[in-house]
């Protein structure tokens, strides 16, 4: 068992048919797919605890993030473009192992955080078209 550096891993944007990491990114969450259940109690059920099935679908989920936001970088601009021409696109996950996360998703937008004793940042999310494409398991 391994425990992973988190510095070096990239969140990473299609920008022309090619994985390109989103530069200046300090941290993000997720995707964390969600699997969609359903209540399956009945009238005559005896147990107290509210029995849950699967129905066979999930979503995939969210990734929000956190980065220093230079909007004259060509990279941010081209999030922004994503806001103003909304497509679904790839994007990916590097991890510092090298194992990559590859999913579709939707840019949701991104927004400035401004404070006198820090860099510009910005924050942003990207919402899941289906599940991410995991490594096969070994």
């Amino acid at each position: 068992m391994s425990i992973l550096v988190c510095k070096g891993t990239t969140l990473e944007q299609d920008i022309s048919a090619t994985l390109t990491t989103i530069s200046q990114v300090i941290s993000f969450d997720g995707p964390t797919p969600d699997v969609e259940t359903f209540e399956a109690d009945y009238l005559d059920e005896g147990n107290v605890g509210i029995p849950m099935k699967p129905t066979g679908r999930a979503s995939g989920g969210t990734i929000s993030f956190e980065m220093f936001l230079d909007p004259a970088l060509a990279g941010h601009k081209e999030l922004i473009a994503l806001i103003e021409t909304p497509v679904v696109e790839s994007w990916g996950i590097t991890f510092t192992d090298t194992t990559a996360w590859t999913f579709d998703g939707v840019f949701k937008g991104l927004g400035p955080a401004v404070d006198m004793a820090d860099g510009l940042k910005g924050s942003g999310s990207i919402e899941l078209d289906g599940l991410p494409t995991y490594p096969a398991l070994a």
